[in-house]
């Protein structure tokens, strides 16, 4: 039995708590959290997990929240991955729940920021890879798990999926967010940066093209649309996942780097809120996460 099962009663207290502490987390501004020197002493930032059990592990390990007091912890991208059941399904929900007790127990210093996949559950927008539509994989799982509550749990997971913020900002100059939208040089194509201060409006901002939709599932590495996003949300240095990394980590243009914790060679990313990350030394900050032993 994983260690991350749990009855389908305590998913839903589980998931109904992470949302109440999103909505009160101290250092959030509209939907992005702010973290600096008078929050945190440093923050902690993961890449894409998809249900990988032990690189989860690997990261509480890493990030030692009872010994670090004041330090902060990122997740992003937790659904549709991991293990499977040999009778079909994927059990990446027991990880999203695990995420959502860890918000739980440290309220005001783990955060959980809105990615693609996460948004592909909360308006049930398909995603296929080799050959699997990834939502039912998650939905078996789900029903494997709960039974007859499987629909009472998922109720749950959104109602918390709705109230994860879209960022991150550290020390005003670092800007965490799953990724970067595409082409905003173009402008034909409308990017409303509002989205980060305002209540989000899911006939509009979440449905495909829209301004989130388009902040998780950008693809546009040109450092010119670096230089753009950076400019609009006012950051030097651009922190994202979204892309498989074999490395655990790349740094497609001079102010971006994408760390991934779904593969082999995990990587995140340890930032003291006292420093000044520049396009000269940010990429020394990523560090890698410890695989435990099976």
């Amino acid at each position: 039995m994983s260690l991350f099962l749990r009855t389908a009663e305590e998913a839903i207290s589980i998931f109904y708590q992470a949302a109440e502490a999103n909505t009160q987390t101290a250092a959030q501004d509209g939907n992005i959290v702010k973290l600096d020197q008078r929050n945190a002493k440093d923050v902690l930032l993961t890449g894409d997990l998809h249900g990988n059990e032990i690189n989860y592990s690997g990261i509480i390990q890493k990030a030692a929240l009872d010994q670090n007091p004041e330090r902060h912890l990122v997740f992003q991208e937790i659904c549709h991955g991991g293990p499977q059941f040999l009778e079909g399904g994927c059990r990446s929900h027991r990880l999203l729940t695990e995420v959502a007790g860890m918000k739980v127990r440290y309220p005001n210093r783990v955060h959980h920021i809105m990615s693609n996949h996460e948004l592909a559950e909360l308006t049930q927008y398909p995603i296929q890879k080799n050959r699997q539509l990834l939502n039912a994989a998650f939905s078996a799982g789900m029903r494997h798990d709960y039974g007859p509550f499987a629909k009472d749990v998922r109720t749950a997971m959104l109602y918390y999926l709705e109230t994860c913020p879209l960022a991150v900002k550290i020390s005003d100059h670092v800007f965490f967010s799953h990724s970067i939208p595409d082409q905003l040089d173009d402008n034909g194509r409308f990017f409303d940066e509002t989205i980060f201060y305002r209540a989000l409006d899911p006939g509009s901002d979440l449905i495909r093209n829209g301004s989130v939709y388009r902040l998780v599932w950008g693809r546009d590495y040109r450092q010119e649309n670096a230089d753009r996003f950076a400019q609009t949300i006012n950051a030097e240095i651009l922190i994202c996942g979204h892309d498989p990394c074999l490395e655990g980590f790349k740094f497609p243009n001079s102010r971006q780097a994408v760390i991934d914790c779904s593969s082999n060679h995990p990587h995140c990313m340890l930032i003291p809120t006292a420093d000044r990350l520049t396009q000269w030394n940010y990429r020394t900050y990523v560090t890698p996460v410890p695989i435990p032993e099976n």
